[in-house]
């Protein structure tokens, strides 16, 4: 019997334990399931108090748009006043359709040659000055530019003509040249070779004033070459890694001065005879009339007898230049005769008596 009390221990606590494992695994499984709970509980509320914030910047926004502005009536003074504010800091005088509509700027590209004794210089210009050019304009015209090209021999009696009309001109041929071809950006350049590198440097210029726009340089290694078709491909290979770059600066101009109004240069020569005083008086009725019914209006040029300067016009009242000269003509019916003496695409030249 004895020998039967250890075993049938054995039995009972195997017993017991079989018995027992079920209530365990449901135990186990009410505390899964309670903290699932608990954490879906806790993520649903994170997520309504997420979705509450989503819904108060969605009614703020509604409200902000609801909001009284200045094109609407009932909007505060104080509206009214920024967003009149704001309506002026960014006024352009001509939309983007008509900037599209006007298209991309005619271009000259011309080496940097100046004017001594009435003549081009043409002892500063390099032997591979004409290969620069090509490729300048090789690359312009893939990008369907309109490109015009100087000659020096060729356009030297009508860059003369200019320049005997405008007044300081500082010899700059490129700057006459661009005026006479009609072109409203020009572009100088220079090469420069050796037998380590070549060089190229682009500066863009605005035809109107000669304002610089912006340069450009690329290096290209030449490592040794001498012959003329390496040189010439290493130029070509430098104009090309140079002009990305001033065609960005070009167009950013572009497209900014066109929403001020297309530019026009106007030189006027007064042939009268006027008093100190009296010239004062006709340079103020000149400029007062000219601000009056142009975009803006910049001097280069007042003396007692040069009135040099570039008007913006709005390009959906004026076309061309023309239509300017001729809106310069009223103006100036009451205060002074006019003649005309020349009219380009970019430049008016014309007398008053």
């Amino acid at each position: 019997m004895r020998h039967l009390i250890p075993s049938l221990c054995l039995a009972l606590l195997l017993a017991e334990t079989a018995c027992s494992a079920p209530h365990a695994v449901k135990r186990n499984d009410s505390d899964v399931r309670q903290k699932n709970a608990a954490t879906r509980q806790r993520a649903e509320s994170a997520y309504n108090e997420l979705d509450g914030i989503g819904s108060t910047t969605t009614s703020t926004a509604k409200a902000a748009a609801t909001t009284p502005t200045a094109f609407n009536t009932s909007a505060p003074v104080a509206s009214k006043k920024i967003a009149a504010t704001a309506d002026a800091a960014t006024e352009t005088y001509a939309d983007a359709s008509a900037i599209q509509d006007i298209g991309q700027p005619i271009i000259m590209v011309s080496p940097n040659l100046t004017m001594k004794d009435g003549v081009p210089d043409l002892s500063t210009e390099s032997p591979y000055s004409r290969t620069t050019s090509e490729a300048i304009n090789s690359y312009l015209t893939k990008k369907n530019y309109e490109v015009k090209s100087f000659d020096a021999q060729t356009e030297l009696s009508g860059i003369l003509q200019m320049q005997n009309d405008i007044a300081n001109t500082e010899d700059d041929l490129s700057y006459l040249a661009g005026i006479a071809l009609d072109a409203d950006i020009y572009i100088k350049y220079t090469q420069e070779v050796t037998n380590d590198e070549v060089s190229v440097e682009v500066s863009a210029y605005e035809t109107s004033t000669a304002r610089l726009l912006g340069s450009q340089s690329a290096v290209v290694r030449n490592n040794g070459h001498t012959s003329k078709i390496n040189i010439n491909s290493n130029i070509g290979a430098a104009v090309r890694k140079a002009m990305p770059g001033l065609e960005q600066k070009i167009l950013g101009y572009w497209k900014m001065d066109l929403a001020k109004g297309t530019q026009y240069k106007v030189v006027a020569n007064i042939k009268g005879e006027y008093s100190d005083s009296q010239t004062e008086d006709l340079h103020d009725a000149i400029m007062k009339g000219l601000k009056s019914n142009f975009n803006s209006v910049k001097v280069n040029v007042m003396t007692a007898k040069t009135l040099d300067f570039v008007i913006y016009a709005n390009p959906l009242k004026y076309k061309d230049s023309q239509e300017v000269y001729s809106k310069i003509r009223q103006i100036f019916k009451s205060i002074a005769e006019t003649k005309k003496n020349n009219i380009t695409r970019k430049l008016i030249l014309m007398e008053l008596n």
